[in-house]
């Protein structure tokens, strides 16, 4: 069966993504989670914005991630105390 990922799914896909699983596993778990839609003609312009929305949101967190490790790097060496015994 062929879906349309609308959550990130490990070892299958990202949103928007279009990708063929058993029958069993779209119907009994993603579909009924909200993982995953069922492939259809109009649904082709959904899956195109929903990628464009996840790299988006990639692009963000990728920038915000780059800044939080200059600010740890600039901060120096990090100190982590434990007993040991």
């Amino acid at each position: 069966m062929k879906i349309i990922l609308q959550k990130p799914v490990d070892n299958l896909g990202a949103p928007g993504d279009v990708v063929d699983v058993a029958d069993g596993y779209a119907r009994n778990y993603l579909v009924p989670r909200g993982l995953a839609i069922k492939a259809h003609k109009g649904a082709a312009k959904q899956a195109e914005s929903l990628q464009r929305a996840h790299s988006v949101r990639v692009s963000k967190q990728k920038v915000e991630f780059e800044e939080l490790a200059a600010r740890l790097a600039s901060a120096g060496p990090i100190r982590v105390s434990a007993r040991a015994g």
